[in-house]
């Protein structure tokens, strides 16, 4: 049984009102592009090298992933890598939260797009890619976790 997408207003008032949990959703069409980031001004585009390195992870050419891919502009204090969309797919995976297969899917199907809604329970811990340490993303914009982590043209985290 395939569920019901949801539209633009149906995830405007779960951002309004969040939900205990986060979750993942499937969106209708158009909806990640009018999404009310918290914080876009910090969110910064991945170069071509950090895309590289996500499609290498995912078993995919870059040319294949639905960007432009935006990340939250953050460092890991214990080895200087920069924060990447990597860091939160590797994340995932390794939680078994996705596969990778899933994820490769999700960010590569031209038909379907994706937002996780962070509840209340405070959104997914993300660990680096490199180091494996925790990456402090709640403390960021004074610790109260209204800020968006990452975007594509296919999957959002708001």
């Amino acid at each position: 049984m395939k569920t019901e997408k949801l539209g633009y207003d149906d995830i405007v008032r779960m951002l309004q009102d969040r939900p205990e949990r986060t979750r993942t959703f499937e969106v209708e069409a158009g909806v990640i592009e009018r999404l009310p980031l918290d914080t876009p001004a910090s969110l910064r585009p991945m170069s071509d090298e950090e895309v590289q390195e996500l499609a290498d992870y995912l078993d995919a050419s870059p040319s294949s992933l639905r960007g432009p891919f935006r990340v939250v502009d953050h460092t890991c204090s214990y080895c200087g890598r920069a924060t990447t969309f990597l860091d939160f797919v590797k994340t995932a995976v390794d939680a078994k939260q996705h596969d990778r297969a899933q994820v490769r899917a999700v960010l590569t199907d031209a038909e379907a797009a994706w937002v996780t809604v962070r509840g209340t329970d405070g959104g997914r811990p993300v660990l680096c890619a490199n180091c494996d340490q925790d990456l402090p993303l709640g403390q960021l914009n004074g610790g109260g976790g209204e800020y968006s982590e990452y975007s594509s043209s296919s999957y959002a985290y708001a």
